[in-house]
Formats: C-alpha cells, structure tokens, sequence
C-alpha cells in the first residue's frame, strides 16, 4: 500500500558487496550501528520514523502510527508522501552503510524493521530481566543480580534522549519507567545477597533523582540499618516524610512507616537471612504493616 517504484529502484541500485547486521539502541541517544560501524541517520522525520519502528522492531508498524510519532497531532496536508520518503531516505542511508536490502519492509498495512537482521537494544534488556526473574524464582540469586547488572549496563541514559518528537514521549517515559523498576530490583537483589554497604551509595543517587518513590527509600533505610547505621536510616525517613508532606501534603504509607518502627525498635525481622530464603522486600514490608501495631513511629 506505501511502496512505489523508488522504494524498490533505490534498494537495488545501492548495497552492493556483502551486508551486514544493524544494531539499533534508544536506551539513551538514538544510536545505529551496521556491523561495528556508527552510521548517521540525518534528518528529524527519519530519526523519528527509525525510533517508532525500532520500538517494534520485527512488527509491522502502521503507516498512522509513524505519523503520530513525527508529527504528533500536527501533521502536514503531503504527509503520506513524507512518510514514504522519509523510509526511503532512511532504507537508503542503511543499505549505503552495508545492511541488507530488506533491513526495512514494506507491507500491506505499513513498515517494519526486519527482525532477521535488526536488532534493538530495549529487547536484550527485556530479556535478560526476565530471565534474571526466572532466575530469582530458583533461588539462584547471584545469577539474576549479574544479569539485572549486565541489563542496566545497555542503558546510556534516558530513553530517546535527543529526539524531541512528541509523539514519542510516552515509550520514553514508559521505558525510563522500566528502568527504575529494574534499578530497584538490582538493589533488593543485592540486599537479599548481604551486599548492604555495596549497594547504598546507588540507593542514595536513587532517592536524589526520584525522591517521592517510598519503595526505594525503603531499600535504603534497609541497607543503611543492616550496615549499622540506624540513626542514618531513621534520617531518611524523616527526610522523605518532609519531602511527601511538603510536595504533595501527604504521610508515607503503611509499609513505610513500619520499616520506620521496626528500625527505631531494632527488630530482629529486619536482622538478613540467607538469601535463598529471604523473601523480597516488599514482601517483607507487608509483612511488617501486619504486625505491628500502626501509628507514627516517630
């Protein structure tokens, strides 16, 4: 439906010689690679229509979705013929740079990358968190922490950090979202290790850059607790108790206040166990909010 006669001209005039397999990220800038080779995509439009497709590389990718993600809700009256030639321009960049031919796909309903010789970033990183998970599940709790390292090791920064396309804000924020999950995860996999010191001082750039998450203040509380530094941990709660109540006028919640409780009154609950039979820390804080009392600890 969106090829014409250049699309197919273009693809076999250039490409000649052996090609080679491209290597997309957007765990941070947008970055192509074709073989071991950096290559420019130029243009606003052909960076934005490689990010939409990227981040469903190896799907198809209709036609309207790659103008919401350029052009938001403002697209231009030649905005079909934009579309087209921007994937044009974009094949042609990557076929110039050794891909393959097929390295993006025209289809019925609209484009995709070509699963068979692309590959992105964001998907490595899914796939080695679910398999650490699959890992925590049978108790081999060093395997998953290396692989949640190894994962967090394919970021370089914010999502899409140097597009500007509205249209793409919200798989940025979705993905910077994933990556604070996997962060925290990491920390109570590490907690759950007896590594309490190790982890602290990236538990408190954690708490700097997003400070209204109780959950990671709570992780921090821990391991500062569990390295003999209750006073330290009874101060970030008090801390984060001010900044809730002063950014959105609210108390922490439940578990929060617990872990608070337990600390001030040394509870052997919070003394780690082995790590085999340590059961994550939210766990642990349900647990703790249903058997103590309640209250303001402090």
């Amino acid at each position: 439906m969106f090829t014409d006669d250049r699309d197919r001209t273009e693809v076999r005039d250039v490409g000649d010689g052996a090609s080679r397999p491209v290597r997309i990220a957007v765990l941070g800038p947008l970055e192509v690679r074709v073989g071991s080779d950096l290559v420019t995509v130029p243009g606003h439009r052909q960076r934005g229509i490689l990010a939409a497709l990227a981040l469903q590389a190896g799907r198809v990718v209709a036609a309207g979705h790659l103008i919401k993600s350029v052009w938001f809700d403002k697209p231009p009256r030649t905005v079909m013929g934009q579309v087209q030639t921007g994937i044009w321009m974009l094949r042609t960049t990557l076929i110039n740079a050794g891909a393959p031919a097929d390295v993006v796909q025209s289809c019925a309903t609209g484009y995709r990358l070509n699963g068979d010789v692309c590959s992105v970033d964001v998907a490595s990183y899914r796939a080695k968190v679910a398999e650490a998970r699959a890992m925590h599940r049978r108790g081999r709790l060093d395997e998953a922490a290396r692989l949640v390292r190894s994962a967090h090791e394919l970021w370089r920064g914010p999502a899409l950090a140097d597009l500007t396309h509205q249209g793409l804000r919200s798989w940025s924020t979705r993905l910077d979202e994933e990556h604070i999950v996997a962060l925290q995860y990491r920390a109570s996999l590490e907690l759950q290790l007896g590594r309490h010191e190790e982890v602290i001082p990236e538990l408190f750039e954690l708490v700097d850059n997003y400070p209204l998450r109780e959950s990671l203040h709570a992780d921090l509380m821990l391991a500062l607790y569990r390295s003999g530094r209750q006073a330290d941990a009874l101060e970030v709660f008090h801390g984060v108790r001010q900044t809730l109540a002063d950014e959105l006028g609210i108390d922490p919640g439940p578990g929060l206040r617990t872990l608070a409780q337990a600390i001030l009154c040394q509870d052997s609950r919070l003394t780690p166990r082995p790590a085999a039979s340590q059961p994550p820390l939210h766990a642990a804080l349900s647990a703790h909010a249903s058997s103590f009392s309640g209250g303001d600890p402090l």
